[in-house]
């Protein structure tokens, strides 16, 4: 029998060889912010897939429970409907629509956050999403998406992911570039779970969202992208999107003047689809409380026409796999082509949520097999169709997104045709110039545009520290022992702790080395105080220091990773500057000024 005397002399004795085994690890792997960005963006693209998984579940279950068919893709359910009880294929949609606008008028009504956009969080704010309106938002598209919708689901899906990933990094208590990252990482990995393309998912972040290619950005967004892709190979197996029967590609020279006049049409194309989403917002989108009945009469007209054309409901995605396995002529297409731009545009200019970028595809691989089936009438020898469709696809969306590098990786990722590299980056930079030529806004231009402001957007001269500061930063007071310094240094392994007296002035910093010193021996551990190992010869900044000054500081050698940011008045301690955080605002501002 266990003498109960000796139990907390036992407990003791384990919590001792788990702090000394903590901060010898600590020691071993050495962890430096950098490395501890990639841990984040390992767990947010994890988390940001599983959310992409609820939300696609969700979806599912608005469509089984409003069709009653279970296990079918939507195509199939409408197909069937269609032929069996039009009216159905009729109330489907208009029931979702319903839903969705009761859930939006919902929103507006009783929530009283205003729901931030991803691309907003990211590019605009500082990383916060409000989760209450954002989620909302993602349940209204969920039910308009599970009805048939014709709209894209990747928007939603993307903003439920950058939700759970702004929640997490609150939680902690990231610091405002930091948190902003956080959420593109999330971004990121909602994309890759949606479309199961792990380097397109990183780089429409990277350059429709923030803008640039920097390694800075790009790497981490690439690990969330990939964390996420890993995740849902877990749940099931991230095939392609479009699976080709055959081996594609454009053989010969005489192409390469194809797929240049192809990629301008394309772009005309796409810069007219532009202006035609522009006005039905402008129009169609009215008063607040005709949300309900706007987003009814657009599921009736999609349901209507659906009677005749299964193939318009949905994000698109059926068309361009009709397409590649050539079950359409030339005139159905032309046909749909009509239907999908203008039940795409009723559908977004009544207010529905959704995403444009699946739609903005199947447009452009129709334009493309279009282009292929005039190439044959002109007497152009050889098997192109899909071949052009994947071009056109490219084109299309190089001027509609103006993301000419992810235009071209998603494609290659959808199809896993390689072999069309040199084609589609033909007709990606030439649609490109037309673009810039005819100076077309992209689909994104008023999400990135409109929103709210923050450090980011001012001039670098005028941004100051406290503006990008972590505001509750690790503290242990004076008179603390072993164990609080160790376990609030294991807790935060890439910067040092703070030390402050009871009033909150800062009096010197604690780092891992200093610490581990004494770990080695459980006597003089136990006998040393934080006032013992604190370091008052860091240097620190003050709160009211602009970010080129802080650079300067934490250019010295052997300077700490992270400092104390402290009021200049009384030194009371404010929070913490980290040097990566400074470096990713620098590359930011510099290259929006130069933007400007």
């Amino acid at each position: 029998m266990t003498d109960k005397k000796n139990q907390p002399a036992e407990k003791t004795r384990l919590s001792w060889s788990w702090l000394r085994m903590a901060l010898s690890l600590r020691e071993k792997i050495k962890l430096g912010d950098k490395q501890v960005i990639f841990i984040w963006a390992v767990v947010v693209g994890a988390l940001g897939a599983l959310m992409a998984l609820v939300f696609e579940m969700g979806v599912e279950l608005v469509q089984d429970v409003l069709t009653g068919r279970t296990s079918y893709r939507q195509i199939q359910v409408f197909q069937e409907m269609a032929n069996q009880d039009p009216a159905w294929c009729i109330f489907v949609p208009a029931a979702g629509g319903l839903l969705a606008g009761l859930t939006l008028l919902f929103t507006h009504r009783f929530v009283p956050a205003k729901a931030t956009e991803y691309m907003e969080a990211v590019a605009l704010g500082n990383g916060y999403v409000p989760p209450k309106p954002s989620l909302l938002r993602s349940l209204s598209a969920v039910f308009s998406v599970g009805s048939g919708a014709s709209i894209g689901r990747e928007g939603p899906l993307v903003q439920a992911a950058a939700v759970a990933g702004s929640a997490l990094g609150r939680f902690f208590h990231l610091s405002a570039p930091r948190l902003r990252l956080v959420v593109a990482c999330a971004a990121a990995s909602g994309m890759s779970s949606a479309f199961h393309t792990p380097l397109a998912g990183g780089l429409f972040v990277s350059e429709i969202v923030l803008g640039a290619l920097t390694i800075d950005f790009l790497a981490p967004l690439l690990v969330a992208s990939c964390a996420g892709y890993f995740t849902m190979g877990l749940f099931h197996e991230p095939a392609p999107i479009y699976q080709l029967q055959q081996e594609v590609s454009l053989a010969g020279n005489q192409h390469v003047l194809w797929c240049v006049l192809l990629g301008a049409l394309a772009s005309l194309v796409a810069s007219f689809w532009l202006l035609i989403l522009k006005k039905s917002r402008r129009y169609l989108n009215g008063k607040r409380q005709w949300l309900p009945v706007r987003l009814t009469a657009a599921g009736v007209l999609v349901g209507a026409i659906a009677i005749f054309y299964p193939e318009i409901v949905g994000n698109g995605k059926n068309i361009i796999t009709s397409l590649i396995h050539y079950e359409f002529d030339a005139a159905r297409a032309a046909v749909l082509l009509f239907l999908k731009i203008f039940t795409v545009a009723i559908v977004f200019g009544v207010g529905t949520v959704g995403g444009a970028l699946t739609p903005s595809l199947t447009i452009g691989s129709v334009c493309g097999f279009l282009f292929s089936a005039a190439l044959t009438q002109l007497g152009v020898p050889g098997d192109h169709a899909i071949a052009y469709s994947l071009v056109g696809m490219a084109a299309f969306f190089t001027t509609a997104a103006n993301a000419p590098i992810t235009s071209l990786v998603l494609v290659v990722e959808f199809t896993m045709a390689g072999q069309m590299m040199f084609p589609l980056i033909i007709g990606v930079l030439v649609s490109y110039g037309m673009a810039r030529l005819t100076k077309a806004q992209s689909m994104y231009h008023d999400s990135l545009a409109f929103g709210p402001r923050s450090t980011f957007d001012k001039p670098l001269a005028q941004v100051q520290l406290q503006d990008v500061a972590r505001k509750d930063p690790p503290v242990v007071h004076p008179l603390d022992k072993f164990g609080t310094i160790a376990a609030m240094l294991i807790k935060n392994p890439a910067q040092p702790i703070f030390v402050t007296s009871p009033a909150g002035k800062y009096l010197g910093s604690v780092v891992a080395e200093d610490v581990a010193a004494f770990a080695r021996n459980k006597e003089l551990a136990q006998a040393v105080l934080a006032m013992d190992v604190l370091r008052s010869d860091m240097p620190t900044l003050p709160a009211d220091m602009h970010l080129p000054e802080a650079l300067g500081i934490f250019s010295r050698p052997h300077c700490a990773e992270s400092l104390a940011l402290v009021n200049p008045n009384n030194n009371l301690l404010l929070g913490v500057v980290n040097k990566t955080d400074l470096y990713l605002v620098l590359s930011e501002i510099m290259r929006r000024e130069k933007l400007q």
